[in-house]
Order: C-alpha cells, then structure tokens, then sequence
C-alpha cells in the first residue's frame, strides 16, 4: 500500500532547516495530499522530510512538553527542587515530583508519543531518501540526510531508554496495521541500535565548522560523537559486566570530539540560558527556538514563566531546596575572586551580599531582600536577562549536549580507568570558568565525589541529575536523603496506558 506522508510540515523546513529554497518549499501541495510514491522526487523533498524528522525535537506539544523534556515538571524529579504553589493545579507534574504518577500520567504519554512520532518521520526518511535516484538527489546530499537521520532516530531511542524501562523497537515504516502491535524489546538490543545508527551517522556529518549559518541546529560530527560517549556511559551504568569496555569506548569518543578543537567552554556561563547567545562555541548541539509565528510557526516555550519564582512575575512552578544550597556553597568563598563558585550565582537567587548590594542590585535592579522572603532559593537559570520578557513564551535556545559535559564526562571516564591526573586536568578546566581553583586529587574516591559537585554545579536544571543518580546506583540514597517518596520501581516511567490499550503486545 502507498505510505501516506503523516505530519510533515513544509513550514519545519523552512524554520528548522532554513534552507535557501524557502519559496520553492511553501510552493508544494499540502503533504498529507502525498504519498510516498510523488514525494521523494527532490533534493527539497528530502530535506522537508528532514525537517519533520527535526521538528519533533521542538514539538510544542500540551504547553508544557517537549521532546527533549527540558521543563519543570521534568526537573521535579531531581532531589533539589519543589513544587511551587500554582503548580499544585496540575496534578500531571505533582503526581511526577511525588512519583505517585501511574500509566496514565498525560506528560508521561506525550514523552512516549512525541518521541515515536520522531522516530517514524526518520524512518520514512531513512526508507524513501535510500532509494531516491541520481537525478533525484546528488549523492553528498543524500549521505548526509541519512546521517542525520540515523543521529536523530537514536536521539529518540535515547531519550526513550533513559525514560522508559520498556522500549518498543519501530525501525520501519509500518505497512499497514498488522504491522502496528509490537512488543517491546530486550534493553541490549535497543542500546545496540542507538549506538549503531550513531556510529553509522558519525563518518558522513560534517565538523560545525563545516556547517554554514543557515544550518544551525542540525546534527554535526561532533554531535555525534559526544553522543557515543555519553550513550555508552549510561549503559555503563546499566550494565556493570561490561563497565571497563564501555568506559574504554566512550572515551575514544569524547576525546575525538576534544581533539577536533571544534568547540571551547564560553566565558560567560549564564549567557547560554537567558536568550543573550545561542549556538555558542560550547555548544555541540542545541535545540533551536524562534519567536517568529509567522506562517503558524511555534517554535518557543513558556520554559521561563515556568522557571520564574511569582515574587518576580512568573508562574512560580519550581523552587530550589536547602539541600541544593548546601551543596552548591559547600566548597566556600574560595573563588579567585573571594566570592563563592560563580555557577551558584548563575544558577539561583538566594540569601547573600552578593544579592543584597544596594549599589549593584542583581536581581533585576532590585536586591535580594526586596524582592524574596524567608530565605527563598528561587531559579535564575532559564529566565530571560530582562523581565519584561517574562508573560510571554520565550524563544530561548535550549543547549542540549555541552562542550562542558563532553569535559566532564570524559574526566569521569578517564577516572574509572586510572587515568587520575587527566581527569583532574578536564575537572580544572571547567572549573576555571567559573574562577574556581585548581584542584590536586588523586584517589578514584575523592575524583569520584568531585566530578558528583561539579555535575551538580554545572547541570542543575539541564535534566542530568536523576540520570547521574540513576546510572551512578545512588537514585534510591539520595532521593530518601531528600525526604522524597521514591521507590526503586520508580526509576523508570511505566509504558503509557494509551500504548498497553492500542497495543495488544506491549504489556
């Protein structure tokens, strides 16, 4: 039977992609008037069919889920945070922060749904751009178009493997219904085929230097790389046997990508999450966002308003908890500057003379005690530089993978492999940005607990906590430690009820 061409957006194309072609591309007839047969016929037409397969990275889906999982209600399963009041309306996010949620939960099933709608636009890509002709497609664009789509279908499984204890391997295009219900599939072989379709996709992306301005946002040789290392290292986590090989591989990895001299760690750390930059040298790949609507385009978020506490004019969703401070500080004013590590700064709002300088006020013009109470641990990560931008959704780009975590990852391999001194090396340099000082550890343990701080500093709100707990076998401690009610079954999300009801074989 002919394959209709779901969903496609000749608009994607032409936002996320940002091809030359933009008038030809809003000329065609409406997709879903296509068929696989009269579609694939372009070079244009593939790299719609890309865009498609991109755009599910930036699906605005339910207003407050993306793809990629970067919001609150995500970030309420880290042990340093809380619920706000208002958040307390919607009990799909308070259900997650108290992991009480069931199959039902709404934001549960978009994660599953959105992902699997990813997965099939790059499996449509994959089917029909192989077979596409010379005439149809010059041979170095149709290598790169199925690189990119290899990249992003184990981008998808990736963030199903990390969320789901079940996955449901789809790697064709269904023919019809019969082809609809499948069982999900022994863990190892959807890790084998993350990490083939990356190493497949690896060789044919180009160097971000390669890539021109008008393609930002799409999947680079880098991308992939740092991929490999850090898929590698969180099935490490889940597959302690063969640990030392895992590690071993990531490595060669990561260090391809550090020896590419292709990225480098940006001065100003903030910068990166309050819509100041994007597509900075330290990014390796990044979600893009547009506050341009035009032609129906929504390529933005309510991320901000979420993030932002209501005594500066946001919804007031999330707040941070004593336990985060308390980490954050715990290495003292031992900056270059006598002030703490400039992460905490960046990061949060809190109770301290560098907040309640009446001569500089930092919080939007206004000090700390002006503005916050009873010694409120309120977020400054993701909220815009000025908060007139707040009310509004905001189109700030999201870094997805930082040259700062390939560091830092490839100093956590570089630990369990006995290599101390290189990874001290990594450790310092992402350190120094923050005009913190060198330090001199040697035993694995005391790296290892180093590199837990440095996560911590580095990471908060970029969904890289619960994942760091999970791998390093230390969820189930810490979340008890927090006093949150977290059970072990809770690692994982179950499968969706609406997959175990359309879907006979998924149970």
């Amino acid at each position: 039977m002919k394959k209709s061409l779901l969903y496609i957006s000749l608009l994607s194309a032409a936002m996320v992609l940002n091809t030359s072609c933009k008038k030809e591309l809003l000329e065609q007839a409406s997709p879903d008037k296509l068929t696989s047969d009269n579609f694939w016929t372009s070079r244009d037409r593939a790299l719609t069919g890309l865009a498609a397969a991109y755009s599910r990275i930036e699906s605005f889906a339910g207003w407050d889920n993306f793809v990629e999982a970067r919001s609150c209600r995500e970030y309420y399963r880290e042990d340093f945070v809380e619920p706000g009041a208002d958040a307390y309306n919607y009990s799909w996010w308070t259900e997650i922060f108290n992991y009480s949620y069931n199959s039902g939960n709404y934001a549960i099933d978009l994660l599953w749904r959105d992902n699997y709608r990813g997965i099939n636009f790059t499996n449509q890509v994959l089917e029909n751009v192989s077979m596409m002709t010379d005439k149809q497609i010059d041979a170095a664009s149709k290598k790169m178009i199925l690189a990119e789509a290899r990249f992003l279908r184990a981008y998808y499984y990736f963030k199903l493997v990390t969320n789901f204890e079940k996955v449901i391997i789809r790697d064709k295009v269904p023919n019809g219904e019969a082809d609809l219900p499948k069982a999900p599939s022994p863990r190892p072989e959807v890790w084998d085929m993350i990490i083939s379709d990356l190493k497949a996709a690896e060789p044919d992306l180009p160097l971000r230097s390669e890539r021109p301005g008008t393609e930002l946002g799409r999947a680079t040789k880098g991308a992939a790389q740092a991929y490999l290392g850090k898929v590698l290292i969180y099935r490490a986590g889940e597959d302690k046997g063969k640990a030392t090989a895992y590690f071993t591989e990531a490595s060669a990895w990561l260090k391809k990508v550090i020896d590419s001299k292709q990225y480098s760690l940006v001065s100003n750390y903030l910068s990166m999450f309050n819509g100041t930059t994007s597509n900075t040298a330290e990014s390796v790949f990044e979600l893009q966002q547009t506050m341009d609507e035009s032609n129906g385009a929504y390529f933005k978020s309510y991320l901000s308003d979420w993030m932002a506490a209501s005594e500066l004019g946001g919804y007031g969703e999330i707040y941070g908890v004593p336990r985060l401070l308390t980490e954050m500080l715990k290495e003292g004013k031992v900056a270059t500057d006598g002030l703490y590590d400039h992460r905490v700064y960046n990061t949060v709002f809190f109770k301290d003379d560098y907040f309640n300088d009446a001569a500089n006020p930092r919080v939007y013009g206004y000090t700390y005690n002006e503005v916050f109470e009873n010694n409120t641990i309120a977020f400054r990560k993701w909220l815009p530089a000025s908060l007139d931008k707040l009310g509004n959704a905001n189109a700030i780009n999201m870094p997805i993978i930082r040259y700062a975590d390939v560091k830092l990852l490839y100093a956590e391999v570089q630990n369990e492999l006995g290599v101390p001194a290189t990874a001290m090396a990594e450790i310092n340099e992402v350190r120094a940005r923050s005009a913190m000082p060198p330090l001199n550890l040697t035993n694995k343990a005391d790296i290892f607990k180093q590199l837990m701080h440095e996560r911590v500093m580095e990471f908060t709100l970029e969904s890289s906590r619960f994942y760091d707990l999970r791998r390093w076998g230390l969820l189930t401690q810490q979340m008890q430690d927090a006093g949150r009610p977290f059970t072990a079954d809770k690692s994982y999300y179950p499968l969706p009820l609406k997959e175990t009801l359309n879907n006979p074989l998924a149970q």
